[in-house]
């Protein structure tokens, strides 16, 4: 097989769920004897640790998805290097690498979009996602069939699912969770969600269940890892419903999996969701789920299978699920043995090799 030269362009700082997936696809990528390029902004997380996995790291500004100083890096550098393929994880990544590649035949443009909201304006329809892009990867059917509603050339659009990463799991103490850091006892059930604090995910329709459910079940604790631009609005929220006692934000912890394995139920209270992750990782550690039925979660969750199933900002039902959990631990246990068999067909080696074989196919 012909090995490629890949470039991959983020421009995120921080580290999430999408930049975890690109890092776990260089990595497979640069396994399986394809040359791969990392462009990111220097101060971003992806490029601290891209750099500790050994990867070829390049930085750009990145400031701004109008970019043109950094989309003329970058064309100097595909044209020189003689490129195959530039994968963009971001949305501003992927207007920049737009302007890079105008005229460039020779370089294909693949785009991943992990979110599943419309595509509304007239220029993303017909100049992001029109013919200049030669293939989109959805990480979710949810979001194919939105951009598909949108006007996008079906042919043009595969569905590749984020993957479970095993690795860092087992790296991980085997053993340790935080309930006695936290000074929680076997007694108290909890509730955890691992999640940037970010609008979309609707962390406020949590805390209003968590404010019914307390009420119930003082017993019950509500564990929120992760960091984001809504942190001081949550805090606020807290203070405001009375739930200090009862809710915890974790911020961002190095080592995830000592959180899961403190939970008893995985709560995520999206309104939008292109996948998320987090729900494998939940999975692997048997957990059963309360979601909302955004985007591409139905795809994970199944509605009394391995978990429930809520509609968006439904606070109130959301509170009826978690109470309804909380009281039956049989039902719990149940669930959570079956969320692991999902994990098979959802597998970050599936990923990889479906994404080199789009990478392939484009470049026949």
């Amino acid at each position: 097989m012909k090995e490629l030269t890949i470039i991959h362009l983020d421009t995120q700082t921080s580290w999430r769920g999408g930049e975890r997936q690109a890092l776990e696809l260089i990595k497979g990528l640069n396994s399986r004897n394809q040359t791969n390029i990392l462009f990111c902004k220097p101060s971003s997380e992806i490029s601290k640790r891209a750099k500790e996995a050994g990867i070829r790291v390049m930085h750009l500004s990145l400031a701004g998805e109008w970019d043109i100083v950094s989309a003329y890096r970058l064309r100097s550098f595909i044209v020189r290097e003689r490129v195959n393929v530039v994968h963009v994880h971001t949305s501003h990544a992927h207007t920049i690498a737009l302007f890079a590649l105008l005229g460039l035949t020779s370089c294909k443009l693949v785009v991943s979009r992990r979110v599943d909201f419309h595509v509304k304006d007239y220029f993303s329809r017909r100049f992001k996602y029109g013919r200049s892009v030669d293939k989109i990867i959805t990480v979710s059917d949810a979001i194919r069939r939105i951009l598909i509603e949108d006007g996008i050339d079906p042919k043009s659009v595969v569905t590749i699912r984020s993957g479970f990463v095993l690795g860092e799991f087992i790296k991980s103490n085997t053993t340790k969770n935080l309930r006695s850091q936290l000074n929680l006892s076997d007694d108290n059930v909890v509730i955890v969600t691992v999640a940037a604090l970010a609008p979309h995910k609707a962390l406020h329709v949590l805390l209003k269940a968590a404010h019914i459910v307390v009420k119930k079940h003082p017993e019950a604790r509500f564990l929120i890892a992760g960091e984001g631009e809504m942190k001081s609005v949550i805090e606020k929220n807290i203070y405001n419903l009375g739930l200090e006692k009862f809710v915890i934000l974790l911020g961002f912890i190095k080592d995830i999996a000592s959180v899961y394995r403190t939970a008893d139920i995985f709560a995520l209270s999206s309104r939008e969701e292109g996948l998320c992750t987090s729900i494998l990782d939940g999975m692997y550690f048997g957990l059963p789920f309360v979601t909302t039925n955004a985007g591409g979660i139905p795809e994970l969750v199944q509605d009394q299978v391995n978990g429930l199933l809520v509609p968006v900002n439904d606070h109130m039902l959301f509170a009826e699920q978690l109470i309804y959990l909380i009281e039956n631990p049989d039902r719990r246990k149940k669930m959570g043995l079956r969320s692991s068999g999902f994990l098979e067909n959802n597998s970050i080696e599936k990923t990889i090799e479906d994404t080199l074989s789009v990478y392939r196919d484009l470049c026949k």
